[in-house]
């Protein structure tokens, strides 16, 4: 019988014109223009990385799916080409080359293919490949950070956390001028909020993204940054000096916030299918985020606000799924 050869694809199963091909290259495509804007600012070595990154994702995926006997194909339906220029865009501009081979290799092989392909990761592999990375080469994903005119120096976020430390700290290119259109340091895809957010609106207008999504990830955090207090009193004192760190704009701009809330935590296949499961998502990350940048050693924590969010995708799902027409008048009646 012809249902015989019937084969169902993994859920979320959303009825759509639109083709996982056409989905994922057209969010390469909103990606280049930050992408761009950081071979500008770092150097040919950010371009070698993504390009790298890439190939070495899309060649895993290969190699993968002939070992497995499917269609070697799907490598080339641009899923693993996100993956690879994602984490190249979160990686420092200076990561030695070992350091994003094999994280490209583990984003693939591990963290995608181990869980059964595309549709059935738990996490996006592009974080887990960083947070990977971060734990086995952490020194050398952190340091050399590099600003516009070639010298090198912590995160805006990084150098926040020194001066509440009481660190003597240079705010050149702590303005949020800069911080808007990338005159700043950090990872190769972060610094432009304003090409960013330009990606964002390009998706959210052909419906790739649900602006719930971002909107709800990036007020959370910014509004949690702005009102919830410091650690200890003399982090209070030393911030209190600092207009442009009690502006909610520069919790906006600075470090990744921009990059997680378009282009990751918007990722179709880990996040809430529902609208109020997504907006649940959101708000979440943004809680997360701002714990973490507060109260946490590490200054960032877009990345693990994500991971540990979609560790609660399935139950986050289970709770907001519609309720079927009738079927409160159906358990009444069978009761």
């Amino acid at each position: 019988m012809a249902l015989d050869k019937l084969v169902v694809g993994h859920s979320p199963h959303i009825k759509s014109d639109e083709s996982i091909r056409r989905i994922m290259w057209t969010v390469v495509l909103a990606l280049t223009p930050a992408g761009v804007f950081g071979i500008i600012i770092f150097g040919w070595y950010a371009l070698v990385m993504m390009l790298g990154s890439m190939a070495v994702c899309i060649a895993t995926e290969w190699i993968i799916l002939k070992l497995t006997g499917r269609d070697a194909g799907q490598a080339f339906d641009g899923s693993a080409a996100i993956t690879g220029m994602l984490f190249a865009m979160v990686c420092g501009p200076l990561v030695h080359w070992y350091v994003w081979v094999v994280g490209s290799i583990v984003a693939i092989a591990v963290f995608k293919h181990a869980f059964g392909g595309l549709g059935c990761n738990i996490w996006n592999p592009a974080l887990m490949a960083r947070a990977f990375t971060l734990a086995a080469w952490g020194k050398d994903l952190t340091q050399g950070f590099v600003y516009p005119d070639g010298t090198a120096g912590a995160t805006p976020l990084g150098v926040v956390k020194l001066a509440k430390e009481g660190v003597p700290i240079d705010t050149e290119y702590l303005g949020l001028n800069e911080l808007f259109w990338g005159k700043t340091a950090g990872c190769i895809g972060e610094t432009s909020a304003a090409l960013l957010l330009l990606g964002g609106i390009f998706l959210i207008v052909l419906k790739y993204v649900d602006w719930r999504m971002p909107l709800s990830f990036i007020l959370t955090c910014v509004v949690l940054v702005w009102i919830l207090p410091y650690k200890n009193k003399a982090a209070q004192d030393i911030a209190s000096g600092w207009v442009w760190w009690k502006e909610p704009l520069f919790a906006a701009f600075s470090g990744g916030l921009f990059l997680g809330a378009f282009f990751m935590a918007t990722d179709m296949v880990t996040t809430p299918v529902t609208k109020t499961g997504q907006v649940i998502f959101g708000v979440g990350c943004g809680i997360l985020t701002a714990i973490i940048r507060l109260y946490g050693g590490y200054p960032e924590g877009v990345c693990y606000s994500i991971i540990i969010m979609n560790t609660a995708t399935p139950l986050i799902d289970r709770f907001t799924r519609p309720r079927k027409f009738g079927a409160k008048e159906y358990a009444r009646t069978t009761s």
